[in-house]
């Protein structure tokens, strides 16, 4: 009873604990339930942050994108600002230079046109036919004067004025002042004028003081326009001689400076223009000459240099024929109309001073970049691009290498650049022979062949001929004597029979019988590899002499046939040398028919 009476108390016990614990688990449920009402306010919290996040995110993205369009506006609008800018400044600065021209220059744009009146011949007709008072023409000229006094023009334009009222000693006077001034530019001036009027002899005159006056380092672009009027004898055969003599003095002014350069030993002009001959030798192409290349071995490269420089007395005359078709000299053309002292007259008229120059330059430099709207890189490569590389003066001996060698640069007629020719013919004839020389140096006296293994020599003379056939015959010996040397060698080779049958007898006395299975069979196949083997070596010896007879044969054959194309080749090699060497004859004597006539 009292263990009844403990257990039902222990129970008692435990169920009010249980009671206990279920009464602190329904208090607990209700906290968690409050937990859960609050976490459930809490996500909707988040939820609305969440989306008011993304709101301002959508702001913050708008903002910049309007942030990137206003900037992209504010550096439109700097980089507008700054051509603007530009363009202001351009204009200020091209209406400040304009106003300059005006007040600087504007006179010499009337004595330039009165100047252009005074020295056409219909002029010349009327003050002589007294249509105009030479006393307006003496005014006008006086007016000039005193208006530009530092012009050449205006003295020049007093010459031909006094030349029209017959006052020599004024004329002298006015001359010499123009002269002063400009001596170049006023020399060549009254040379046109007075080849325009009729007097040659006095053209001519004045043409030798301007050639003087000249510096043959910076010929400028007019110098072709008088050089064409020259040579097309619009000047007369005193004008045209006297330059002639200037270009040979420029000439050889030119070569000692390149002496001075280059310090060689002979320097006689011919290496002045070696290079451009050079330049037009026939080069040996690959198909050419195959078997010889391959016969000749490291001579080849000797052979070849030597070769290609024999060509060039040829092939020079051909250009030179195909570039004068009329010859050195030409034909005896009527005298031209005129009209390249005409261009010369009216570009030296117009041509504009150092000054002038200058402030045009400026000027348009403006004008670029107002037109590019304010770009001043666009506007610089425009009036890179305008200026043209023709606008820079060249070296006299640029211009004769232009004339003669690259046509298209130089714009010159038939007639001046066959006074180039001329003036630079010496020099080309001595830099063919100096070529030719160096040809003949590299043309030995004797070449050697080589044929499988065999080598002959031949002469490179064309008159002494070579007859094939010795040769053939020793190379067809020495390859007959080689195959025999090594048709003897074809013999039993007795320690590989030996050294076979002892590996055989081995493997199949000893260990075919004691193995099975794979390494069996491995055996036997040994054994019988090696009774093959002997039977081989034994019985195959006529079949391998015979093979190697049989590629004898093929080589006889094939080296018979390279030898012949070979021998045919270096003929028709050394020929074709020699006879290009001979074109040098032809050449100088092309260049040298003024000599005879």
């Amino acid at each position: 009873m009292e263990d009844r009476l403990e257990t039902d108390s222990a129970l008692h016990q435990l169920s009010e604990r249980l009671e206990d614990i279920g009464k602190g688990q329904a208090r607990h449920e209700g906290k968690l339930d409050g937990f859960e009402d609050e976490l459930h306010g809490v996500r909707a919290d988040v939820i609305g942050l969440r989306s008011e996040v993304t709101g301002v995110r959508q702001e913050v993205s708008g903002l910049e994108s309007a942030i990137t369009d206003t900037r992209q506006i504010l550096d439109t609008f700097i980089e507008q600002y700054g051509r603007d800018r530009e363009v202001a400044k351009a204009q200020a600065e091209l209406s400040r230079l304009t106003t300059e021209w005006h007040a600087d220059f504007a006179q010499r744009k009337h004595t330039r046109a009165l100047t252009r009146g005074l020295v056409h011949t219909l002029t010349a007709h009327a003050v002589y036919r007294n249509v105009v008072n030479t006393a307006t023409v003496r005014a006008c000229t006086e007016e000039r004067m005193l208006l530009e006094p530092t012009y050449w023009l205006a003295p020049a334009a007093m010459a031909v004025a006094a030349k029209f009222r017959n006052e020599d000693e004024r004329g002298e006077r006015a001359r010499a002042h123009a002269c002063m001034l400009d001596s170049a530019k006023a020399n060549l001036f009254f040379s046109l004028t007075c080849s325009r009027f009729g007097d040659e002899s006095e053209a001519a005159s004045w043409m030798d003081l301007y050639l003087q006056s000249l510096d043959p380092d910076e010929l400028g672009q007019d110098f072709f326009v008088v050089l064409d009027a020259i040579a097309s004898k619009e000047l007369g055969d005193e004008a045209l001689g006297y330059t002639q003599q200037a270009m040979a003095r420029w000439n050889r002014s030119g070569l000692r400076s390149s002496s001075d350069v280059y310090a060689t030993a002979d320097m006689s002009g011919g290496e002045q223009w070696e290079a451009r001959l050079q330049n037009l030798r026939q080069r040996v192409a690959k198909n050419e000459y195959t078997v010889l290349r391959k016969t000749c071995g490291v001579q080849w490269d000797t052979l070849r240099r030597g070769w290609e420089l024999a060509t060039v007395p040829g092939r020079t005359l051909a250009y030179l024929r195909r570039m004068f078709p009329d010859g050195p000299d030409g034909v005896d053309w009527p005298i031209n109309d005129g009209s390249h002292v005409d261009s010369a007259l009216e570009r030296l008229i117009n041509q504009l001073e150092p000054d002038e120059a200058d402030l045009r330059e400026k000027m348009r430099r403006l004008e670029r970049v107002i037109e590019h709207g304010g770009d001043l890189e666009a506007a610089k490569q425009a009036h890179e691009s305008s200026i043209g590389p023709n606008a820079e003066p060249v070296t006299f001996m640029v211009l004769l290498d232009q004339a003669v060698f690259e046509p298209d640069e130089a714009p010159l007629g038939p007639p001046a650049r066959r006074m180039a020719l001329q003036a630079i013919w010496p020099s080309l004839e001595h830099a063919a022979n100096r070529v030719v020389a160096d040809a003949r140096h590299h043309l030995p006296r004797r070449i050697t062949l080589s044929v499988a293994g065999w080598s002959c020599t031949v002469p490179t003379d064309s008159q002494l001929l070579v007859e094939p056939d010795p040769l053939v015959n020793e190379l067809t010996a020495h390859i007959e004597q080689q195959t025999q040397v090594q048709s003897d060698a074809v013999v039993r080779r007795w320690p590989r029979v030996c050294c076979a049958l002892a590996i055989g007898g081995f493997t199949g006395s000893l260990v075919v019988p004691f193995v099975d299975g794979a390494r069996q069979g491995l055996s036997l196949l040994l054994t019988l590899g090696m009774v093959s083997w002997v039977a081989w070596e034994i019985w195959s010896v006529p079949l391998r002499k015979k093979h190697v007879n049989e590629q004898g044969d093929q080589l006889r054959n094939e080296s018979v046939a390279t030898l012949a194309k070979a021998l045919a080749q270096c003929e028709d090699f050394f020929e074709e040398w020699h006879e290009a060497m001979d074109q040098l004859a032809t050449l100088t004597l092309w260049g040298g028919r003024r000599n005879q006539n």
